[in-house]
């Protein structure tokens, strides 16, 4: 077993874990919140360090991230365990697990094979997916290490959930940071989540916005619950002022799943939300879990152009020329080439 990164050790053989805002102090024999860093003797140890429950080539755009070397493939890792319990999670298979034979059903994994694998299956980058990566924190930082050195990007699918030093410790080799924004009160992130995190989770974005790392924002709208006016405006708001326009934004349809039986989000709700953003100033919002005829597109935000048609997670077409429009020459905010 590997030594968890960021815990403090305390009297009588207990830790106190610093890697997320839970802060959990673990007794002996004892493993944290999120399930996967467990207490033996008065060390605590990250019990899926290199260790897998899934693994699989997905198109980028599944992430989603559509600003992010559009059209190539992403060697994708799935482990177990969160430190949220989303109510709605559509992989509480793996995230909610806490059975200790899940984690002895895993496989291992180590970085050096990874990083061999993608490169043989011409994949672009890794991402860390399916459940919550940052538990895999140490896993993470040696995978990275390495895929830097050869030259492969090192992409986060997170929920944003994690203390401000290991992040800070860890933002420098990750090349795009996709989270998950729940929603914009702490009222929902409690009610959905079980944690009012967010504070943590706007800093988060920001602290990785700040030091160039690539964000693109998923927000999942849950009818009558995260879809007031209010709560949309301030959000689209924050996103203007806090982070930038040219942010890609994913709105995202709801369905029902694990523990929450609500009715499905309409595609006409996305849209509405869409064109209130693009009215704001909102460069990129596209909708995802809906079928619609342009809300996967890329548009040119000083023409209109279209610049990316997708079907589903499949380009079409991408007429762009080096991150610019070829229409207007105007320049997105996009990572096109490795």
């Amino acid at each position: 077993m590997t030594e968890a990164l960021y815990y403090e050790k305390k009297k009588n053989g207990s830790v106190r874990c610093r890697l997320c805002p839970h802060n959990c102090l673990i007794e002996k024999g004892e493993k944290g919140f999120c399930g996967v860093r467990r207490n033996d003797g008065g060390t605590l140890y990250a019990l899926t360090d290199s260790r897998v429950i899934s693994v699989a080539c997905d198109p980028v755009e599944k992430k989603p991230l559509y600003h992010f070397l559009p059209g190539s493939q992403a060697f994708s890792l799935g482990g177990l365990g969160c430190n949220l319990i989303c109510r709605h999670c559509q992989n509480h298979e793996i995230s909610q697990t806490r059975d200790d034979r899940a984690i002895d059903s895993l496989y291992t994994l180590e970085p050096a094979k990874i990083v061999r694998e993608a490169l043989a299956r011409n994949c672009a980058m890794i991402a860390w997916t399916y459940n919550e990566p940052t538990i895999w924190y140490e896993y993470i930082k040696s995978t990275s290490l390495l895929a830097r050195k050869a030259g492969i990007k090192t992409v986060l699918i997170t929920n944003g959930v994690i203390n401000r030093e290991p992040l800070e410790e860890l933002l420098p080799l990750i090349d795009a940071y996709r989270v998950d924004i729940k929603g914009f009160s702490n009222e929902f992130y409690r009610d959905l989540t079980g944690f009012p995190f967010l504070e943590i989770v706007k800093k988060s974005i920001e602290t990785a916005y700040a030091q160039g790392v690539h964000i693109e924002l998923v927000t999942n709208i849950i009818p009558g619950m995260n879809d007031r006016e209010e709560e949309i405006d301030q959000l689209i708001s924050w996103i203007k002022t806090g982070l930038s326009p040219a942010v890609p934004w994913h709105v995202t349809a709801y369905h029902p799943a694990y523990k929450m039986n609500r009715q499905a989000t309409q595609a006409s709700s996305l849209e509405k939300i869409r064109n209130r953003g693009l009215e704001a100033g909102l460069k990129h919002i596209y909708l995802g879990n809906v079928y619609s005829d342009s809300g996967s597109d890329t548009f040119c935000p000083s023409c209109g152009s279209t610049l990316i048609r997708r079907t589903g997670m499949a380009i079409r077409e991408n007429i762009m020329e080096k991150d610019c429009c070829p229409q207007c020459g105007h320049k997105l905010e996009m990572f096109q080439y490795v």
